[in-house]
């Protein structure tokens, strides 16, 4: 007993000696999040409506990202108007022209069962189109840097349209595990309805929240939480630490996106507190 005491008492006096001789490393991401851009082929040149600027609007903010150094760019879902074949081509073959990884989430206008393009067809099209998106897969990681993995949630109803999100049991049983299986890095969500909303809109909330609040909190490891869908910004931190933050609509004035630096100190046992999240709203044109 007295050999394991005095074992235990060595081993936090090398901890502490390696803890206090290690340099702390300062650390930082930039990237780029874009939302409800609603890109439309249609040809309404001249109409006056918002819908008429919206090519141009898209490719001054290609130009945009391209004068910048990003480490990827999130597109946070309503990425065209309406869900068909030639908008979605008309999108990517536009963003195809950005020089950094980036990446789609799908948003309740991108997929619409009915009338529109299921999410089997928008993956397939998706992943021809985009090499940073060859899986076909609904909900996807990628790692931006050794300490943190970046998690692209899909949260929008595969049946019957709908404005509010729907993360069904699937979903959230994969967010689960992949949290589980990288609980030593930091995770970034990107999702399209927020958690927590620029303002209440019961037509527009998330219907599995408690389910969703539930495979959060069993971890620590979630530092913030990324949406659009409201068309208006905002930051909030909750009482974990985590960062809730929404994107404004690229395709309405003042055609804004959001530049993100996530700042921290590369330490033993970091919490979503020791992460600095410092945006700011750019103009596309």
């Amino acid at each position: 007993m007295l050999f394991r005491k005095a074992l235990f008492n060595i081993f936090c006096v090398l901890s502490f000696v390696y803890f206090c001789i290690t340099p702390v490393q300062s650390k930082e991401l930039n990237f780029a999040v874009v939302s409800d851009i609603n890109y439309s082929q249609q040809d309404t040149a001249g109409s006056g409506n918002e819908e008429s600027k919206i090519p141009t609007i898209l490719k001054a903010f290609v130009e945009r990202i391209n004068e910048n150094n990003y480490d990827f760019v999130i597109f946070l879902g309503d990425n065209i108007s309406k869900s068909n074949e030639k908008n979605l081509l008309g999108f990517l073959n536009t963003v195809k022209e950005i020089n950094t990884p980036y990446y789609l989430v799908m948003g309740n206008q991108d997929v619409h069962k009915i009338s529109g393009l299921e999410k089997k067809k928008y993956l397939e099209i998706v992943s021809k189109n985009n090499k940073y998106q060859k899986n076909k897969k609904e909900s996807y990681y990628f790692y931006p840097n050794n300490d943190v993995i970046v998690i692209v949630l899909d949260g929008v109803s595969s049946g019957m349209p709908s404005n509010h999100g729907v993360f069904n049991q699937r979903t959230l049983k994969w967010l689960d595990e992949v949290l589980s299986k990288n609980e030593k890095k930091k995770a970034i969500i990107f999702q399209h309805v927020p958690y927590i909303a620029p303002y209440e809109n019961p037509a527009y909330d998330i219907l599995e929240k408690t389910d969703y609040r539930a495979v959060i909190s069993r971890h620590d490891n979630v530092i913030a939480i990324f949406a659009g869908h409201y068309k208006k910004e905002s930051a909030v931190k909750d009482d974990n630490g985590i960062m809730h933050i929404c994107a404004p609509a690229l395709y309405q004035h003042p055609y804004s996106y959001m530049d993100v630096i996530l700042k921290y100190k590369k330490l033993p046992l970091m919490k979503a507190k020791d992460f600095e999240f410092d945006g700011t709203l750019k103009p596309a044109i």
